[in-house]
């Protein structure tokens, strides 16, 4: 087959308006630069756009999440549906981009809801028996999860595999914000895809209760082994390997920092206003969450014993052998997915999240996009106890709000109990405010929508360790 393209230029788009609450909401990055004239301006982004960022090569963006799908002379592969509503817009964009071609494959990057719901839409779009790949960590989760939009995979590897006659590659790199993070790799274009580990210039999701430190240095590392040029994230503008370079550099000075603080005594309110990381003050997110990166860091290393695992906590850079990884990925990410009590991704984690959920230690504090990957219609109640933390919640039409309760059900105080809820069009809601509860103690919870359309939805509360 020959790729047709409708557009002579490199970026094509297709703009629907949007409020701009939404694209914030979403946390979503900057909108592209060379949109025609009469697009939507700095105040309404368009909800979603298709560029063309190497030939043959597609971004898909939906609102603020980032797919990617790779068009080659006769098939179409695709990474993350994101959700149900992106997709069916997804299979419209790969229809206009390369009619008649056929869908190869669906790749998970992880299993996290926010990334990978959708897979049905596209089948039907293609064809029922288009296969899904995904790393094997991300299986059994995903089956446990049962949830029909966000299927398993049909294949699964371990540390890598080609697609395509080896025109995309799979890259495993160890825990990172996941434990079953696939990245992706071209090497005739020297691009590659990773998501929610990295992105360009902006600070780490919240307080961090998703990515396995000290893990993330060696998988960022690992990323950087890899030969791309140029990078494409799951959230955000692209970059380039000082992109990458940067991000390290970033969660170094945040270890270093916090590291510092605890081994002085600092209790964590001390260390998140001391650890301020100006020199990354002009970074996306630094007044939202930079704080919060601190505070997460504190608790990670408070748990794990600050000052005992230094060399673990600069990457493993002495003795852990190629990409500073060897005894980390059979261990830690294979087999058992390190995932008990992570609440979603074994339990469906966000569901299908991928372990990125549960934090570092077995705290399972929490995370980017760590819904149970069970989603319930806007009308039925969510009624689930995760970690002795029951959470009962429905939406409210009326009040266009979530409104219910969180209940501590064990007879232990349940530590920095908060809530949040995931919409399938990808608005993440919440968290509430932090709050101790006591033995059979309950909390109010309200999170407003803000006007955002959805269909289906999902809620998880999320707690920290209590400080000892």
């Amino acid at each position: 087959m020959t790729r047709k393209r409708s557009l002579d230029s490199t970026v094509t788009t297709l703009l629907v308006w949007v409020a701009a609450a939404s694209w914030v909401g979403c946390g979503g990055g900057e909108a592209a630069s060379d949109e025609p004239a009469g697009a939507a301006s700095a105040d309404a982004p368009p909800q979603f756009e298709t560029t063309e960022v190497a030939e043959g090569v597609y971004q898909f963006r939906w609102i603020g999440h980032n797919a990617l799908f790779v068009v080659t002379s006769e098939e179409v592969f695709a990474f993350d549906p994101i959700s149900v509503e992106a997709a069916a817009t997804y299979a419209e964009e790969i229809r206009r981009v390369a009619p008649g071609a056929e869908l190869a494959a669906i790749v998970y990057s992880h299993r996290d809801a926010d990334h990978a719901t959708g897979a049905e839409v596209l089948r039907e779009a293609f064809g029922a028996d288009v296969p899904i790949y995904a790393h094997e960590n991300a299986d059994a989760p995903l089956r446990e999860a049962a949830d029909p939009n966000l299927p398993p995979p049909t294949s699964t590897f371990a540390e890598t595999m080609t697609l395509a006659g080896g025109e995309i590659e799979l890259h495993y790199l160890g825990r990172s914000h996941s434990d079953d993070m696939a990245v992706a790799f071209l090497p005739a274009h020297g691009l590659a895809f990773a998501v929610d580990f990295v992105s360009r210039d902006r600070f780490g999701y919240m307080d961090l209760a998703s990515f396995h430190f000290p893990d993330m240095f060696g998988a960022i590392e690992g990323l950087l082994e890899i030969p791309f040029e140029t990078i494409v994230f799951g959230h955000g503008p692209s970059g380039d390997r000082a992109t990458i370079e940067r991000q390290l550099t970033y969660y170094r000075d945040l270890d270093a920092g916090v590291r510092g603080a605890v081994e002085a005594g600092l209790s964590e309110d001390e260390t998140a206003a001391t650890v301020l990381l100006e020199d990354y003050s002009h970074w996306d997110r630094y007044d939202d969450w930079r704080e919060l990166n601190v505070r997460g860091m504190h608790r990670k290393l408070s748990a794990a014993g600050a000052g005992e695992d230094e060399e673990e906590g600069e990457g493993g850079e002495e003795g852990e052998g190629e990409h500073g990884r060897e005894g980390r990925e059979g261990g830690e990410g294979s087999g058992e997915h390190d995932r008990e009590g992570e609440g979603r991704e074994g339990s469906g984690e966000h569901d299908g999240n991928g372990g990125e959920h549960g934090g570092e230690g077995g705290h399972d504090e929490g995370d980017e996009g760590e819904e149970s990957g069970e989603y319930l219609g806007r009308a039925e109640t969510w009624d689930a106890t995760r970690r002795g933390a029951r959470l009962i919640l429905s939406y409210d039409p009326g009040r266009e709000a979530f409104a219910g309760t969180v209940e501590n059900t064990t007879g232990e105080t349940l530590c920095a109990v908060r809530v949040e809820v995931h919409l399938s069009s990808g608005t993440e809601l919440g968290p509430t405010q932090r709050a101790d509860l006591a033995p059979g103690a309950a909390a109010e919870v309200e999170l407003a929508v803000g006007g955002e359309a959805f269909e289906r939805w999902t809620a998880h509360p999320e707690m920290s360790p209590c400080a000892t």
